[in-house]
């Protein structure tokens, strides 16, 4: 009997629930609806998270007129162009 209060602790972890696994992101696509959607909005940090998500880019870089950014191609990569007003011009993958 005192072998099976040990295990109880040990048989009770292995039914605790666990936390959906994040999905996986990639490979960069941008859709009409995100053109559409942040089109001309001006940029806040606040909504990277968003852009990305709905991109389904693992990461991205915000690029301003006159950046000078690196050529590497990046499938999971979203670029968000800016105008010198701060507002989004473009997106672009890679």
């Amino acid at each position: 009997m005192m072998r099976l209060a040990f295990l109880l602790p040990v048989l009770a972890a292995g039914c605790a629930t666990m936390p959906a696994p994040e999905p996986e992101r990639g490979p960069c696509v941008i859709d009409e609806a995100v053109k559409i959607r942040f089109a001309g909005v001006k940029f806040r940090e606040r909504m990277r998270p968003e852009i990305e998500h709905m991109t389904h880019s693992a990461i991205s870089r915000v690029i301003h007129p006159d950046d000078v950014t690196t050529q590497d191609f990046r499938v999971d990569r979203l670029n968000i162009l800016l105008d010198d007003g701060g507002l989004i011009s473009g997106l672009k993958c890679g």
